[in-house]
């Protein structure tokens, strides 16, 4: 018999008999009677956490756990039990930012499963990528070229080394190579075509980036100062953002309507809760 025929032989049989044997030949039904007399003392493993703490234990090794190992998974549980509980007894668990955020994460788990997400109509979610069209637009892409004066080399006389290069390039035919003057830049180009936004913003920086998009076309200007010194740029063209249609972005507009109608529901539950409690703070 395979492992898989045997955990689901394991799985479907009642698990108390299973219990009461691996505690009879490993002590574990001791340890239970002597830790848990009655009421709050009391430390039971029930049948549903058994079996989930065998079906997770097959996941994970694609085996059922011997009896020994089983009783290792029961002694384990008991042993988080035991201290969870004189924790909670000590009043460690109410000023412990870490097991807070544990609590606000599983209750906000929860929350995400009061409620099934209905299925949007074409209408909902065109208007939802209306709504957030930065979430889904292409970038804007740059066309441009670029001739790089180092600050550090021409120190006081970069500006005038700007305008002069200025007038040159602007009253030059296009037989001028922009690459052959200015400065040297190690593995920027002289020319870039259709690069996007984020592309520039690592190449170049935002200050750059930004400025670019705001020259005119056909003209050189500047000095523009990026992440590497100064320089004179000409922009041939900028092709806008633009929205995609619904239909070539469907399933990120499903997963953003249904991440939205999530945190739109767990708001919901939380004021529903924040409504049971009176609250006071300071004020400053």
């Amino acid at each position: 018999m395979g492992w898989s025929d045997r955990l689901r032989t394991l799985v479907q049989e009642p698990i108390v008999p299973f219990l009461i044997i691996g505690a009879g030949l490993f002590g574990l039904q001791g340890v239970l009677d002597a830790m848990a007399p009655k009421g709050d003392r009391e430390i039971v493993v029930s049948n549903d956490q058994a079996v989930a703490m065998v079906q997770t234990f097959a996941r994970t090794w694609q085996r059922p756990p011997s009896q020994q190992e089983l009783e290792r998974l029961f002694d384990e549980h008991v042993r988080t039990e035991v201290f969870v509980r004189e924790a909670r007894a000590l009043g460690l668990d109410r000023n412990d930012t870490i097991v807070r955020r544990r609590l606000r994460q599983k209750m906000e788990f929860v929350s995400h499963g009061e409620q099934p997400l209905s299925t949007p109509s074409d209408q909902q979610l065109q208007a939802h990528l209306e709504a957030h069209p930065e979430r889904f637009s292409s970038e804007p892409r740059f066309s441009f070229q670029q001739v790089f004066l180092d600050p550090s080399r021409r120190g006081e006389q970069l500006t005038r080394d700007a305008e002069a290069l200025l007038v040159q390039l602007n009253q030059s035919d296009a037989a001028v190579d922009p690459s052959t003057l200015g400065d040297s830049l190690a593995m920027v180009s002289a020319s870039w075509e259709g690069e996007s936004r984020s592309e520039l913003l690592a190449q170049f920086g935002s200050t750059f980036t930004d400025a670019l998009q705001q020259q005119p076309k056909g003209r050189w200007v500047g000095p523009i100062s990026s992440a590497y010194g100064m320089h004179l740029v000409r922009v041939s063209s900028i092709v806008p953002a633009e929205l995609p249609p619904l239909d070539q972005v469907r399933d990120g507009v499903l997963r953003d309507w249904q991440d939205a109608q999530r945190q739109e529901h767990q708001e919901s539950y939380y004021r529903d809760l924040l409504a049971r409690y009176s609250v006071r703070v300071p004020q400053f």
